[in-house]
Formats: C-alpha cells, sequence, structure tokens
C-alpha cells in the first residue's frame, strides 16, 4: 500500500460510527465510518460548505449491512488539509485528493460505490473519469451541473473577486456570519432558515457539530466563508460532459425546484444513454436532508446491484 500520499489511522471499524484521520504529505483529512471492518462498499462526498458528519442520519443504518466510509474534503469539517483561497482555482483539485485517498482505503474484491452530494457528485464524476477503476457506480445526488456555456460564461478572463461578486450563491457565502457563541446558538440561528428550512431530522445538528470549531468569539465556521465562496466560485470544467468517459453504472437524482442539474434528460441520453435520472417531487437542492429514506433506497440498489 502507497505511504508517499497518505497514511490511514483509526480503520478498526465497527457497528458504530467511528471517527477516521487520514495523513496526507501536507496535511490531513477526516471521516466517519460505520459498518464491519474491512474495505468499504460505499464512500460518500459532501456538499460545498457541509462535512461528512452532516449525513450521518442518512449514512449510518446502512452500516448494518455494508461498510460506509464519508470524508472531510479540503476546508471542510475536520480536515486539516491547507485551504488557501488563493490556491484553489478548480474542483479538480478535490478529485486529486479524494484520489489520492483512494491509493490508501484498503481494497476489495469490488470497488466501491461513490455517491455525492452537490459539489460532492461532481467531485466523484470528475474522478472516476480520471480513473475508472476506482468505483462499480456512481450515485449523484443533485450534482453541480451547469450547461457548458454557463461555465465559459462565469470564467471569461475575470478575476475571483469578480466571479464571486457575480454569483449569488458565492457571494453569500462570503458574507456570511461566521461566528457564534456555541453551537447551540448556531443551530437556534439556522434552524428553519434559507438553505436549512427544509431539512429533517438530525442533520441541522450533525452539520453544526463539524461545521464549527473553537473560534475567538466561542465557535467558527470550519469551512471559512473565503473558502466556501471560492468554491463556488471555482467550477470551471464540464462536469457533465465527462458522463462520456465512465462505464460504470450512473444513478442521478435531481431535486424538482432549485435544482443544480441544468441539463435536460435528452442531454443525459446523449453523453451517458444508460444513465437513470430521477426528479424526486417535492425536493430541493437539499434532497438527501429532505428525503433520507428514499436516498437511503437508491443507495441500496446500487450497493445490490450485480
Amino acid at each position: 500500500m502507497p505511504q508517499s500520499a497518505a497514511s490511514w489511522r483509526g480503520y478498526a471499524w465497527s457497528g458504530e460510527m467511528r471517527r477516521i484521520t487520514i495523513r496526507f504529505e501536507k496535511g490531513e483529512t477526516a471521516g466517519i465510518a460505520f459498518g464491519a471492518a474491512g474495505p468499504p462498499d460505499l464512500i460518500f462526498l459532501h456538499a460545498t460548505g457541509f462535512n461528512a458528519l452532516t449525513y450521518r442520519s442518512l449514512l449510518e443504518p446502512l452500516g448494518e449491512t455494508y461498510r460506509v466510509l464519508a470524508i472531510d474534503q479540503r476546508g471542510h469539517g475536520l480536515s486539516r488539509l491547507p485551504a488557501d483561497p488563493a490556491r484553489l482555482d478548480s474542483w479538480r483539485l478535490y478529485a486529486r485528493d479524494f484520489l489520492s485517498l483512494m491509493k490508501v482505503i484498503p481494497r476489495g474484491a469490488r470497488p466501491p460505490v461513490l455517491a455525492g452530494h452537490s459539489m460532492g457528485g461532481a467531485v466523484a464524476l470528475t474522478a472516476t473519469a480520471a480513473r475508472p477503476g476506482i468505483a462499480r457506480g456512481l450515485l449523484l445526488l443533485d450534482p453541480v451541473m451547469p450547461p457548458r456555456a454557463s461555465i465559459l460564461h462565469s470564467q471569461r478572463k475575470r478575476p475571483l473577486a469578480a466571479r464571486i461578486d457575480a454569483l449569488p450563491i458565492a457571494l453569500g457565502a462570503k458574507r456570511r456570519r461566521a461566528d457564534f457563541a456555541a453551537k447551540a446558538d448556531a443551530v437556534n440561528g439556522y434552524r428553519g432558515r434559507g438553505a436549512f428550512a427544509t431539512w429533517t431530522g438530525s442533520f441541522l445538528e450533525d452539520y453544526v457539530e463539524d461545521g464549527f470549531i473553537p473560534g475567538p468569539r466561542g465557535v467558527t465556521l470550519a469551512c471559512r466563508p473565503e473558502w466556501e465562496s471560492t468554491s463556488f466560485a471555482s467550477l470551471n470544467h464540464y462536469a457533465a460532459g465527462l458522463l462520456t468517459h465512465v462505464r460504470q453504472p450512473i444513478t442521478l437524482i435531481r431535486a424538482a425546484e432549485g435544482s443544480s442539474v441544468r441539463l435536460s434528460d435528452a442531454e443525459f441520453k446523449r453523453l451517458k444513454p444508460d444513465i437513470s435520472v430521477e426528479t424526486v417531487p417535492g425536493t430541493t437542492h437539499f434532497v438527501p436532508m429532505e428525503q433520507p429514506d428514499l436516498i437511503r433506497t437508491r443507495l441500496t440498489d446500487m450497493l445490490d446491484r450485480r
């Protein structure tokens, strides 16, 4: 097992959630795991601004049958990989991190299923297109997939600051409140508001638990506003075009309202004729937080596919 890129600690999994650490040459990242010891059957990647623990209530029941791993990507959650916004110029950085991680994760007889929400879905697709053997299937949960023309327009010879100011979601992240007196105050401040308005169960509490770290005024965002806003403004490759390079089965779950998937069914079929695209009625971009039982069923379907 190569050790030049990363090393692994905390791999003795049990039936309960277990925290893990993955050490890279210039830092380390964290993750959570469920299920018995052995190579993971499922690896999950979170959305921009969130963290692995956010999805605990979605993934934990799967640990009764499968081995599940979710990781904190660079600049998010408990990751300690360097996160300098000036050096983030593409989401391919996240994909390279993931490929380094895959070098040290124990391998089984079959590759794992990869799943990701929003940015996590785009990263899973990008990494699989670069190294097809890392996955046996993909489940993409409202992945960020704008049309090619939108990417070209947003990146057209504009400095980063201008791209952030021109992208409402990036500008909102830049202006986001970073500090609270305590995590409970963050939960109370978020509950029922904005992006969190439709979240069910314990998703919000789990997000805050690893989404905030000790700060000078109590607790502060682990994913700093400048990193989150830069991430939103740094998608500069046509992720949907990578579908043509992936031979594995792909299931794509699309939100009914405000979806970040901006391609038609016809465009999907042209790029990958065997792709399965499902639009979930009554959902927003946060479909995993709104319909966890449905998403868990789709994950099980992918995991059980032969």
